[in-house]
């Protein structure tokens, strides 16, 4: 994912969000600047081909 125009530092750079064994955090493309993230929201995705939605109704994606 990338965030536009977004960053603190050089106010121009272009945001870009990533992750690794520490946890999430996003970067400057342009400048370098990084910015440790503390909450990232994850969709979860079930087995058999059903999502839990946010309000925790599941829509199913298989046939009727």
């Amino acid at each position: 994912m990338l965030k536009l125009g977004g960053c603190t530092r050089c106010k121009k750079g272009d945001l870009a969000l990533d992750r690794d064994q520490y946890g999430w955090y996003e970067y400057c493309i342009q400048c370098g600047y990084m910015r440790d993230l503390i909450e990232v929201y994850e969709p979860r995705q079930q087995a058999g081909g059903v999502k839990e939605h946010r309000r925790g109704v599941k829509i199913s994606r298989k046939g009727k």
